[in-house]
């Protein structure tokens, strides 16, 4: 009895190990080979173009490679050389590393940045631990798996709504005791709670892996994304779907509002222009 015990249990763990993390995958198509030998290639949830990479300043683009190689390395202190223009540079390096990168889920935050004597110190919010990263990437893989089959005989339109029901019913973290992975698409697909950002990168990683075209919007206040639909690009909030209940009257505002009002974030001048008109008033929902 307790031998066939510890073998059912044994089994549980293998099915588990595998449906989760080994079962074998066709993966996001823009992942190909050739990104994979690239510098901008973190894993295989995601490409990323480096789009406002592209539009930092000399300065700029090395302080978001200091950045992305401190996260991926779980580094919590950064240390460079840095004039004061340099050192002005960090905050639009900061932001765009997000907007690039929501497939990098160690890159959650910096606690605080110090300048002296030509000496740039930044304490990294990492902590997450290199093991749970490679565990939780290889198991939004296999997520993202699932959701290109179930979205595969989908137009624009069912795609779409399907991104903002599945990202809008998890919940929003209100009490923020979890900064180091809440900044992160790590808590939404690990633990089922995020903050704005969180969804937000969510929302990108999978309309990336269904076809749909859509970037990441970040302001002072909040990320959001804008979406592609029928060639033109509206605004996309699944932040605003988890403050209401389904299928409440004000579920579906995030298919225009932002949680904040305004919908023009940083780097304004990168984006395409954005239509007045509402995907909520366009879908009738």
């Amino acid at each position: 009895m307790k031998k066939r015990v510890i073998f059912y249990f044994i089994l549980v763990i293998f099915f588990i190990a595998f449906n989760f993390y080994l079962r074998p995958v066709e993966g996001n198509s823009l992942v190909d080979e050739t990104y994979k030998k690239s510098d901008s290639y973190i894993n295989d949830l995601y490409y990323s173009d480096e789009m406002f990479r592209n539009n930092l300043n000399k300065d700029g683009k090395k302080l978001y490679d200091n950045l992305v190689e401190a996260s991926e390395k779980n580094t919590i202190t950064i240390k460079m050389e840095c004039d004061m223009e340099c050192a002005n540079s960090f905050n639009l390096a900061y932001s765009a590393l997000y907007l690039d990168h929501p497939e990098l889920l160690s890159f959650v935050g910096v606690d605080y940045c110090r300048y002296d004597d030509e000496i740039l110190t930044c304490k990294n919010l990492s902590g997450i631990g290199s093991l749970r990263i490679t565990l939780a990437t290889n198991r939004i893989i296999r997520e993202m798996d699932i959701i290109r089959k179930e979205t595969k005989n989908m137009d624009e339109k069912e795609k779409i709504m399907y991104v903002y029901n599945y990202v809008a019913s998890h919940d929003y973290n209100r009490i923020f005791m979890a900064a180091k992975s809440n900044q992160s698409a790590y808590s939404f697909f690990t633990g089922g709670k995020s903050v704005c950002a969180g969804f937000a990168k969510a929302s990108q990683i999978i309309f990336q892996n269904i076809g749909i075209n859509s970037m990441t919007v970040l302001d002072d206040e909040h990320m959001w994304n804008y979406v592609e639909y029928e060639g033109k690009y509206y605004v996309f909030d699944s932040t605003m779907g988890t403050g209401y209940v389904k299928n409440s009257e004000h579920y579906y505002d995030g298919l225009g509002k932002t949680t904040v009002g305004d919908t023009t974030g940083l780097f304004s001048d990168l984006y395409p222009e954005i239509e007045k008109t509402t995907l909520k008033e366009i879908f009738q929902v």
